[in-house]
């Protein structure tokens, strides 16, 4: 992995960048464009619990979006191609950050462990516009010496870095911390012939001027504390899909350790003085990310160049060692590294273009271009365009975009950070839990006449159930993804009893699982949502012989679901086949060992079909996770699996014997 090129050595580095654009081609199902294309239309606040005065980070993307996404009508595709265009763009530059420190080869295999770091996270977002920047940054920190090029190109791109996302404040970092480098290396020259050189007061006064003119945006000073408050206030989880918890997913933890792993290597045998720049950029994103995986985006662009580094002076040593042992034999050892490449990357690239990654991953996106407006209430026109629904409902965060953005409505919380107090959103989960005090508070405080509800939501079976219990509520609508009730009261006896409005619903599930099912076994088939919410509900709503079609033909498709044979389990215990059962829910132990649902469930079905002795080792088991389920941090939530739903106790959700 050396620095001197091979024969066709430059086809890794456009490998890795093909690999790179084929991650990206994904259709869209981050819930969080709805709400960057819904301000991008009005730049007005989109919640009735926000007030006039909130600063929006993100409001030129979002204008630059919503007039991208109208070329067209509503062009997605093109949405995901200018995501492409901006990955690909910012791994060049840093390619040409990092040549100083590495070839085409170690590039390459840079690339590789980036793609599959940012696979689970990478969607059309303003994060991209955050690596594009930094990216920038560094580009031209690390390669332009001469201060009219420094302050002309960088300036205007701190501007339009302020007004696009909330990362901005890196700009100045990554200045301050070159003029460090530049200190630490005595002051030195380091210009080409002809061009002026830029010291260390010439980057410190660069950093100053990029912090000040941050305050260039409509808020001013407003716009920073937007910022921390983003970074201090909670905001509703969303990682990689809706229904990500649903899935045994690959953990990132052992990549996010071999690169740690390989990084440390790296300073040990590199025999350059380090780069300060590079190698704090990678050893800040390596905090981060091992506190959150959401942070792998972020971190893949701070830790690029120094994977490049690292990777270099390892093969380096190894290959120094390994010449004194073969000799002339040491000659095989670039080519082959090579050739293992070659065939990593297209080993990578098979699964993504069968769609078997996403998959697998537990993905609502699929290969190709789209969006996937299934996971939202995108048919509901019918009953939330009536002039009888009313202005003021709660909704769970995964709508709160899409329903501000197509139906114009003001809606209760969506997934912007510093948004939303921390009770508020506390008390919504508890009471889709099924907490009576945190229903009292929530209906005393705001009144709402309607509960629209995302079934994918881990809690929503429960909180449905919960609701519908209160004999005030009744459904309305269920399509599979949605269910919306209203308050039992004359005013809204038209929208209850529109027989039209029900059929439709029920008439697009059906047609979402005859699809599913005519697909069944092709990975092209992808996560159905509406079969993953349908199934949780009617299982809830003591409807186990609907439930049970829907498990099966999902496992029909993909055989390694936990929370489908949990829900299959579950389904064959209510329907008191509990031998079946116990073998359904022993499969899901198998393949979610980390998951509390899993082994309570298998716990009850081991007690109903007698076999006494697995019931105890289930029990204990599920006892053993609740105890270390309390104490797990938020960070770890993305990594959880199976339908966790760890707020309840180990009683409440193994199956009672009535």
């Amino acid at each position: 992995m050396s620095k001197k090129p091979l024969g066709g050595s430059f086809l890794f580095v456009i490998l890795g960048l093909v690999f790179i654009a084929l991650i990206g081609l994904r259709t869209v199902s981050t819930p969080e464009i709805w709400t960057h294309l819904a301000q991008g239309q009005t730049n007005a606040p989109i919640s009735f619990l926000e007030s006039d005065s909130t600063v929006n980070t993100t409001w030129l993307y979002d204008k630059l979006l919503f007039a991208a996404w109208n070329v067209g009508a509503g062009n997605a595709p093109l949405l995901i191609i200018l995501n492409i265009i901006g990955l690909l763009t910012t791994f060049i530059l840093l390619i040409q950050v990092s040549k100083k420190w590495g070839g085409p080869l170690s590039q390459g295999f840079a690339l590789l462990i980036a793609g599959r770091l940012i696979f689970q996270s990478v969607d059309v977002g303003p994060q991209v516009i955050m690596m594009l920047f930094i990216a920038l940054f560094l580009y031209v920190l690390s390669t332009r010496k001469s201060p009219p090029i420094l302050f002309g190109v960088l300036i205007p791109l701190q501007i339009l870095w302020t007004n696009m996302h909330g990362s901005f404040l890196y700009g100045p970092i990554i200045a301050a911390l070159y003029a460090m480098e530049a200190v630490q290396g005595g002051g030195k020259s380091t210009k080409r012939k002809g061009s002026p050189s830029a010291t260390p007061a010439l980057l410190g006064s660069l950093a100053a001027v990029l912090l000040i003119v941050t305050i260039l945006n409509p808020s001013l000073l407003k716009l920073h504390a937007q910022v921390f408050a983003n970074i201090k206030s909670p905001a509703p989880a969303y990682w990689s899909s809706l229904f990500i918890e649903y899935f045994q997913i690959p953990a990132l933890r052992p990549l996010i350790l071999f690169i740690l792993v390989l990084g440390a290597a790296g300073l040990i045998t590199l025999k350059k003085r380090l780069p300060v720049t590079l190698t704090t950029l990678a050893i800040y994103g390596a905090f981060l990310v091992w506190t959150s995986p959401q942070m792998s985006m972020l971190f893949s662009v701070l830790a690029f160049p120094f994977i490049v580094l690292s990777l270099t002076a390892v093969s380096d040593y190894v290959r120094g060692s390994l010449s004194t042992i073969l000799g002339e034999k040491a000659k095989v050892l670039a080519p082959a590294t090579g050739a293992v490449f070659v065939i990593m990357i297209l080993g990578s690239l098979w699964p993504i273009m069968t769609n078997c990654s996403y998959v697998k991953t537990g993905s609502a996106s699929n290969f190709g271009l789209g969006i996937e407006k299934g996971l939202y209430p995108a048919d509901c026109g019918v009953i939330l365009k009536d002039p009888a629904f009313p202005d003021k409902a709660i909704n769970l965060a995964a709508d709160g975009g899409y329903l501000a953005f197509n139906y114009g409505r003001k809606v209760f919380i969506d997934y912007r950070p510093g948004r939303y107090d921390k009770e508020l959103l506390a008390n919504l989960n508890a009471m889709m839990l099924g907490s009576r005090e945190a229903y009292d508070t929530l209906f005393d405080e705001y009144r709402p006449e309607a509960m629209i509800i995302n079934t994918l939501s881990p809690s929503s079976a429960q909180g449905l159930v919960t609701l519908l219990r209160r004999k005030i509520w009744k459904l309305a609508y269920f399509d599979g993804t949605t269910a919306i009730l209203l308050q039992d009261r004359e005013k809204f006896s038209e929208l209850l009893n529109n027989t039209d409005i029900q059929k439709a619903g029920l008439e697009k599930l059906e047609k979402a699982r005859a699809k599913y099912a005519e697909k069944a076994g092709s990975y092209s088939a992808g996560n159905p949502p509406e079969l993953i919410g349908s199934g949780k509900i009617f299982l809830a709503f003591n409807r186990p012989a609907e439930s049970k079609a829907i498990f099966s033909l999902l496992l029909q498709g993909n055989n390694e679901i936990p929370g489908a044979w949990i829900g299959l389990g579950s389904s064959q215990l209510q329907l008191k086949e509990f031998e079946d059962a116990a073998k359904s829910l022993k499969t899901a132990t198998e393949l979610a060992p980390n998951s509390l649902l899993a082994w309570a469930t298998y716990a009850a079905a081991c007690k109903y079909s007698g076999m006494d002795e697995e019931r105890d080792a289930a029990v204990a088991q599920a006892r053993k996770l609740a105890e270390r389920n309390q104490t797990e941090d938020e960070e770890d939530l993305p990594e959880s699996t199976a339908m966790e739903t760890k707020e309840l106790s180990l009683e409440e959700m193994v199956v009672p014997e009535n």
